[in-house]
C-alpha cells in the first residue's frame, strides 16, 4: 500500500512493514530508527500493554528487565532481542531479501505517530480505504444476507429430505450426490436472480470463491427468495411435480415481487444496507 508517498510491504499475516514505514525519514537508516523507537519509555508501555491484551504468554518478568535494558545506552535494542527475551507476537522479523520489521497494525500507527502524527493519519486513511475494498470484494462481509435467507432454506432442505428415497439417505455414493438441494436452490436462483450458481459464477471470476449471488443480491431479491423458500418446501411436502412447482414459483414471484418493491419497510432496510456499504462513503484523499 502507498502511505504519503511510501510503499508499504504487508506481511502474508497482515502484519505492517515498520522498515519501510520507516523509509520515510531519510536522515537514518531505517533499523537504527526503530531501534530508537524501542529504546522509547513510552513505546516500551504500549508494547506491553498490547501483548498482555493480546498474547496469553508473553513474559512480563521479561519484559521488565528488558525495559532496564533499554535505559542503557551501551546496549543495542532490537527487535529480534525483544521478540526472543518476552515472547512478543506483535512484532516479527525476518530476514532475507523481502525481510525487515513487521508489526500489527496497532503497533505500526503507534510507530507512525512516534515518526510523525500526521504521517500517523495517513496511515489510517490507508488501513481505511483497504478495508473498504475488502469489503466490496466480499460483498457481505457479516453474513447478514446470508442469516437472511438460511432459516428458510432449512425449511426447503427439510422438506426434501421428507421426500427422498431411503438409499439416497443411508446408502454411500452415488446416491447421496444424487440428492436435489443445488438443483433446488439454482431453480429458485434462476426465478429471482436469473442465473445459476454456476452461471454467476463464470460470470464473477474475480469474486472470493466462499461467495455467492446471494451475497450481492439487494434487500427486496432476499425478501422474494425467502418467501420462495418457504413456498417451495410446502410444495415439496404436498408432492407437486417439479415443473409444477416451477410454475407456480414463477408465478408466485410475479405477483410478490412488484408488490414488496413498494414495501417502505423493505426500502428503509435498503437504505441501511446502503449506508452500510464502503462504496457509498468515499475516504477523503484517496
Amino acid at each position: 500500500m502507498k502511505v504519503d508517498g511510501v510503499s508499504v510491504s504487508i506481511h502474508a499475516d497482515g502484519y505492517v512493514s515498520l522498515t519501510d514505514l520507516a523509509k520515510r525519514n531519510s536522515n537514518q537508516e531505517p533499523r537504527y530508527l526503530i531501534q530508537n523507537w524501542l529504546k522509547n519509555a513510552n513505546t516500551l508501555q504500549f508494547l506491553e500493554q498490547w501483548e498482555q491484551l493480546s498474547n496469553e504468554h508473553f513474559n512480563r518478568t521479561q519484559m521488565s528487565a528488558f525495559r532496564l535494558l533499554a535505559t542503557e545506552n551501551r546496549h543495542a535494542i532490537t527487535p529480534k532481542k525483544y521478540i526472543t527475551q518476552t515472547g512478543a507476537i506483535g512484532i516479527i522479523s525476518t530476514a532475507g531479501r523481502y525481510g525487515g520489521t513487521f508489526a500489527h497494525s496497532d503497533i505500526a500507527l503507534n510507530f507512525c505517530y512516534w515518526l510523525s502524527p500526521k504521517f500517523q493519519v495517513y496511515l489510517i486513511k490507508e488501513f481505511q480505504r483497504l478495508k473498504a475494498v475488502e469489503q466490496l470484494q466480499l460483498g457481505d462481509p457479516f453474513n447478514i444476507k446470508r442469516h437472511l435467507t438460511s432459516g428458510n432454506y432449512s425449511l426447503l432442505v427439510s422438506a426434501i429430505l421428507s421426500q427422498t428415497d431411503e438409499r439416497l439417505l443411508t446408502h454411500p455414493q452415488p446416491y447421496k450426490s444424487r440428492l436435489p438441494f443445488a438443483a433446488e436452490s439454482d431453480m429458485l436462483n434462476k426465478i429471482v436472480f436469473g442465473n445459476t450458481a454456476k452461471e454467476w459464477r463464470l460470470q464473477n471470476t474475480d469474486k472470493p470463491a466462499d461467495r455467492n449471488q446471494r451475497d450481492y443480491a439487494n434487500v427486496l431479491d432476499l425478501t422474494v427468495l425467502n418467501n420462495l423458500e418457504f413456498l417451495d418446501s410446502m410444495l415439496i411436502r404436498w408432492d407437486v411435480e417439479k415443473e409444477e412447482r416451477q410454475s407456480i414459483l414463477q408465478e408466485t414471484y410475479n405477483i410478490i415481487h412488484p408488490i414488496l418493491k413498494r414495501s417502505k419497510t423493505l426500502k428503509r432496510l435498503q437504505e441501511l444496507a446502503d449506508n452500510n456499504n464502503p462504496e457509498s462513503h468515499p475516504i477523503a484523499g484517496v
